[in-house]
């Protein structure tokens, strides 16, 4: 085990005894990724108050060499208010090893958790103003000409209240120029093959040069996900990565979705086709409008009229004033396509407080029938 390794090892166990910038403490580990662990962090002189709790994002030298995100796109990102707020940035030394650290906001969790949260079924209202937010979101980031590249369920996350939705880990996202795009003549199928995922668009599989359309053909390959339970292009498990990739590619060339899924309904087919069927030369000009119409008439056609004003998980999950073990319940904000290759709270720890809280919700409620 090499010196790095250990004495990784060694901070995570000592985490509870290390304060930032002598006011912040890290409480917790909640994230082990590649590219960064995260902490849940508190204010020194507050620790026991849950509104006091921020994320902490600890980068070794090594890590942080490994991935790195273009600064110019994370300050514009940040402007827009996009992407988590960071409150406080340094350099923690432990040992003979440097830990760059970014203090957070912190926000709710990703759209996985809460998919596996409602048992990988959202309604319908839920569902429509998740889409909407995500277009909304992604809408706001092309208009500052950036494209993500690296869009699934992981990368969106909640706010603690309301039904906002801010984007994570953009160490893929890049800006285009419609001039490149058109003048494009040649592809590099391996340039994006990192960035590769089972969302990713066709184009991208190709190596073309992404662009909008790209990340909103990653969102409705997630949002297909949803609807139909998470069982969207499915591989064999004991294949590589690479072939996984493959196996992902072709199903997409050959993907007819109502076909392959004759439940959906058409706005989420009409979503589709209208995202596919874009020329180049519509890339400057898409109607993000039109894209959420069909949401609101999934909304319409199943007599919600009023807009959703905060997700069914807020409370339970999010709010501070609800939850004493909000701690163990914080967001992750989540970078690593290989997840086996994670120790990730959100599938072990989070899921099993998860559990725990449904069968608390399940005796309260229990008790209150019997008190009536």
């Amino acid at each position: 085990m090499s010196d790095s390794i250990t004495e990784s090892n060694s901070f995570e166990r000592n985490a509870n005894a290390v304060i930032l910038d002598h006011k912040y403490f890290l409480v917790r580990l909640i994230y082990k990724g590649r590219s960064h662990n995260l902490y849940l962090g508190s204010v020194a002189l507050n620790k026991d108050d849950p509104n006091t709790y921020y994320l902490v994002e600890m980068k070794s030298q090594e890590q942080y060499n490994s991935f790195v995100c273009d600064e110019r796109i994370v300050k514009k990102m940040h402007d827009l208010q996009l992407i988590p707020k960071t409150i406080q940035s340094g350099i923690y030394k432990y040992k003979n090893m440097e830990y760059r650290y970014n203090i957070k906001e912190r926000c709710g969790p990703s759209l996985k958790l809460c998919f596996q949260h409602q048992n990988r079924k959202f309604s319908d209202q839920v569902f429509a103003t998740i889409a909407i937010e995500a277009i909304s979101v992604l809408e706001k980031m092309h208009s500052a000409s950036i494209v993500h590249c690296y869009l699934k369920p992981k990368k969106f996350v909640t706010l603690y209240r309301g039904v906002q939705l801010l984007l994570t880990d953009l160490k893929f996202a890049q800006k285009y120029k419609l001039r490149q795009i058109l003048n494009q003549n040649t592809k590099n199928k391996f340039q994006y093959a990192l960035a590769l995922n089972k969302y990713s668009s066709l184009n991208l599989h190709l190596g073309i040069k992404p662009c909008p359309r790209d990340d909103l053909e990653s969102l409705a390959y997630i949002l297909i996900n949803f609807y139909i339970g998470g069982r969207l292009f499915k591989t064999k498990q004991k294949k590589t990565k690479s072939d996984k990739i493959k196996e992902v590619e072709l199903q997409k060339m050959n993907l007819i979705i109502e076909k392959a899924f004759p439940s959906l309904p058409k706005e989420i087919i009409q979503f589709y086709y209208n995202v596919k069927l874009s020329n180049l030369d519509q890339y400057k000009v898409i109607n993000y409008d039109e894209l959420k119409s069909y949401f609101y008439k999934m909304m319409q056609k199943n007599n919600n009229t009023t807009n959703l004003k905060s997700y069914p998980w807020n409370q339970e999950l999010i709010d501070p004033q609800k939850q004493s073990s909000l701690s163990s319940l914080s967001s992750v904000v989540e970078d690593d396509e290989n997840e086996s290759d994670d120790s990730l709270i959100e599938e072990q720890s989070i899921l099993s407080v998860i559990e725990q809280l449904k069968q608390i919700t399940k005796t309260k409620k229990l008790l209150s029938e019997l008190d009536n």
